[in-house]
């Protein structure tokens, strides 16, 4: 199935939204393997209900149940597309480019969604990345959709071996983080105040040492807050609370 002018809407990417909630809402519908094999299967092409649950082994009003569910978070969106074959059918098509981690160890708990454009700010280009747009650029230009495949092919191999030696090198770098937050935590346990070890360790975690916002996220009050930081500061003799 090809797109044409009328179904490019299946590749804008949102902004402006609420990032926490939005996680929340976006966890709650990929935990269902369901919905991730329509989710794997619409991120290769735009597809309608019964074909969908014909590749997938599934009854056609289970996958129109989780279509209407996705739909309904923002997730997939529809259009009425004509068929060569018969009636007008419903396809459906992913809406958002999105990548979700979720780091949990016994010093850490990191959770981010980020939301991507298909198309990168020069801003986000380094010069590994550059050449990967050049070649890509190149292999645009070839004037037989036959003659790009073996180009494209090695490009995606290429990009995916870049994003694996990125992966290793995070994962690294989270063992390291949380072997220093592991020789932090002991420190911080010699406080007293479970409010003091709870304000300390959001502040590392997220680097912010704001006051209101501190008291937003572990609802203390901000008076309780600045008295706490306050005594941390008096006891430990310690300039991280500026």
């Amino acid at each position: 199935m090809s797109l044409n002018s009328s179904t490019t809407f299946f590749l804008f990417n949102l902004v402006g939204i609420n990032i926490e909630s939005n996680l929340d809402r976006l966890l709650k519908i990929i935990e269902n393997p369901i919905r991730r094999k329509i989710i794997e299967r619409l991120s290769q092409e735009p597809n309608y209900t019964l074909q969908l649950a014909k590749e997938l082994g599934l009854g056609q009003q289970l996958v129109a149940k989780h279509l209407k569910i996705m739909e309904k978070n923002g997730l997939v969106k529809s259009i009425i597309q004509n068929s060569p074959a018969g009636p007008q059918r419903k396809v459906f098509g992913l809406t958002k480019s999105l990548s979700i981690t979720l780091n949990v160890a016994p010093h850490l708990f990191k959770q981010k969604v980020v939301f991507f454009d298909p198309k990168p700010t020069e801003n986000q280009i380094s010069k590994i990345h550059d050449s990967f747009i050049k070649r890509k650029n190149i292999i645009e230009n070839f004037p037989e959709w036959k003659d790009k495949l073996k180009p494209y092919a090695k490009l995606i191999s290429d990009i995916d071996l870049e994003l694996k030696t990125l992966e290793n090198n995070r994962v690294f770098l989270l063992s390291i983080r949380n072997s220093i937050m592991r020789d932090i935590s002991e420190m911080i346990q010699q406080m007293r105040d479970y409010n003091a070890r709870r304000i300390f360790h959001l502040a590392l975690d997220e680097h912010d040492q704001n006051v209101k916002r501190i008291s937003q996220v572990l609802n203390i009050r901000e008076e309780i807050v600045k008295q706490v930081i306050k005594n941390i500061k008096r006891d430990f003799e310690t300039e991280f609370f500026e």
